[in-house]
């Protein structure tokens, strides 16, 4: 799940008292992109200081609740004074309907949520309604270490300093080494193999994350278009050649999935236990360390390993967002540029696993030593490896009509 991220700001002092009931603070007023844009850095670290910020974070994983809850938190307190207060969030949908509905009902200020981790449609529908703080992602100190390329869309979408990329996210496939040596490497061999093993491949069922990403490598790969034809916003004629030839694709191998393509796993939970109970020969992910994710916690063989595409695979960034009514936008500015720092990368690396989403040319010395003191896991490809087979996510539009296709074409019929 490669697809939330943002972050909020705001003065306070004594807000550590009052964030949690929602009450403003006559001690502080509400700080303005204006006057973040004029003021020093030291200033706003001087106003974050002392106060709480309230992040709203998908809390679909364990592991990294705990992560936040806990190493996040002390060194976010440790650095910046500021306390780290999780909001757990299913589907970052939910926080932009409730932006949406407090913008209605006129609460301009003082809003529950400070930081928010979003990207994708969830991004756009947000910035259209006006409901995000900002610009302010261009004015972090540690803005630095991104690739002015990676952070200027979001999935299509202009974010024109209205989020700051964070996670850095790859697709691949996983595959057991001692079943499979050789694994399959093109869309068309894929297609072959599958069709050759029935019952041994599938995906997980739209809308799921996963599944997504997988269908719409078969979009942008199927119909032999040249991929950088889909980088210049949404065309109607051009998805209409993508999509009829993803269709067929995804037609035509569908007796040959697991349970002949009735029935689909519902996440990559459910796939993942059919991959390691052997009743299916890949799994997939928008992690590229999953995989040496799982085998450090028991839950993989240690021969896993993992694979991309030769076309290449999908990957973006996760984005960190302010809301429009940011109670502690300054605490919010601060905590979102520690979530970018080399610091930061390191322990999530230590900890969680994961590659490192940062250039190279910015780090110091000791920073690249760290780093290659930090080792990737077992079954993730280097990162040259991923750099070179990365291809970004097209405008929102061309995933909600395929997905949209893919139930009415695939999944009805």
């Amino acid at each position: 799940m490669t697809r939330l991220r943002v972050t909020i700001v705001c003065c306070a002092v004594t807000l550590i008292a009052t964030a949690c009931r929602g009450e403003p603070d006559p001690k502080r007023a509400a700080l303005t992109a204006e006057a973040f844009a004029r003021a020093e850095w030291s200033q706003v670290l001087d106003q974050a200081r002392g106060s709480t910020v309230s992040f709203a974070m998908w809390a679909g994983d364990g592991a990294r609740n705990s992560f936040f809850q806990g190493t996040v938190a002390r060194a976010v307190a440790t650095e910046l004074g500021v306390t780290l207060r999780m909001v757990p969030v299913a589907d970052p949908a939910d926080v932009v309907n409730k932006l949406l509905n407090e913008q209605r009902a006129g609460r301009v200020d003082h809003g529950t949520i400070d930081l928010v981790w979003i990207n994708g449609e969830n991004f756009r529908t947000a910035k259209q309604a006006g409901v995000l703080w900002g610009p302010f992602a261009d004015r972090l100190p540690n803005i630095r270490y991104y690739d002015p390329a990676d952070r200027r869309a979001d999935f299509g979408t202009p974010t024109e300093g209205y989020e700051a990329p964070w996670e850095y996210a790859q697709f691949v496939f996983a595959y057991d080494s001692a079943r499979m040596a050789a694994p399959p490497s093109r869309l068309p061999d894929l297609k072959a193999w599958i069709q050759a093993h029935p019952g041994r491949f599938t995906y997980p069922a739209i809308p799921d994350f996963t599944g997504s990403a997988f269908i719409r490598h078969v979009l942008f790969h199927a119909s032999g278009a040249p991929r950088a034809a889909f980088d210049a916003g949404f065309d109607e004629a051009l998805y209409a050649r993508a999509s009829s030839a993803a269709i067929d694709w995804l037609r035509e191998v569908r007796p040959s999935l697991w349970r002949q393509g009735d029935t689909y796993p519902a996440t990559p939970a459910d796939l993942n236990r059919l991959f390691v109970n052997g009743e299916i020969n890949f799994s997939m992910d928008y992690n590229p360390a999953f995989a040496s994710d799982r085998i450090a916690r028991g839950e993989f063989p240690g021969t896993v390993r993992t694979m991309v595409l030769d076309e290449g695979t999908l990957t973006n960034y996760s984005f960190l967002a302010i809301p429009f009514n940011a109670a502690n936008r300054a605490g919010a500015v601060a905590v979102t540029n520690y979530l970018l720092s080399p610091a930061h990368a390191f322990s999530r690396m230590r900890e969680m696993g994961g590659v490192f989403p940062l250039m190279l040319e910015p780090l110091s010395p000791s920073e690249r030593q760290t780093l290659a003191s930090l080792a990737a896991g077992p079954a993730t490809l280097p990162l040259e490896v991923l750099t070179q087979h990365r291809i970004r996510e097209a405008d929102v539009q061309y995933l909600l009509r395929f997905e949209r296709d893919w139930r009415r074409e695939i999944l009805e019929r």
